[in-house]
């Protein structure tokens, strides 16, 4: 076991049951609810117009991004120390940095998610986009589909995970399910943002 695997495993030994099921809670809930909304976005699909489909690929991908587990409440670090305000006894803040600083993990991390759904949210297209609008529809519908067996899945793994699996599944979670952006249907600009958040996230746990 490497010296940094080791500080994981002891910053999170710490986490009582109650912390831990609250923030796996949260976590089911956000997945749950992702996948409501998967099921909507499917069905509605068919019918965009094809004018349409880069304002309904935008819709999706904000939807996606708001529903990850990004929140205080799906996090047992911040559930079980941020009562007093102090994170006092915070094992990720002692492995990480508190996340109310500016060079923390979670402050580079959460400023490049939101980074990301910004210009997701300003895009426009001013160019054709290379798919034909029916192959644009089955990209979207296959995106929605895989996005929404991965929330199912991580539902299904949270019972029995630790505090320590728990951290590094989100992890595992937010990198898959923002794979599952359309990209080619955005500006290099979003691509780009895309790009260091999936970097940023390396450091999360």
């Amino acid at each position: 076991m490497t010296h940094r695997a080791k500080e994981l495993e002891m910053a999170a030994k710490d986490i009582d049951l109650e912390s831990l099921h609250a923030a796996k809670d949260a976590v089911a809930a956000s997945c749950a609810e992702y996948v409501r909304w998967a099921d909507l976005f499917s069905c509605r699909l068919e019918s965009v117009d094809s004018g349409e489909l880069h304002k309904f690929a935008r819709a999706f991908s904000l939807t996606l991004l708001g529903h990850l587990p990004t929140r205080p409440g799906t996090c047992p670090f911040c559930i079980q120390y941020d009562r007093d305000r102090a994170c006092t006894g915070c094992g990720y803040a002692a492995t990480h940095g508190r996340c109310d600083a500016d060079d923390s993990a979670f402050s580079l991390f959460i400023e490049a998610f939101q980074e990301l759904g910004r210009v997701i949210y300003q895009d426009t297209i001013t160019i054709e986009p290379a798919c034909l609008p029916v192959e644009t529809k089955r990209l979207l519908f296959a995106l929605l589909q895989s996005s929404g067996e991965l929330a199912r899945q991580m539902q299904k793994d949270l019972p029995s995970s630790s505090t320590l699996q728990l951290m590094k599944q989100k992890q595992i979670y937010m990198d898959r399910m923002i794979e599952q952006l359309p990209l080619c249907l955005f500006s290099e600009d979003v691509g780009k943002k895309c790009r260091i958040l999936q970097h940023r996230l390396e450091g999360y746990w």
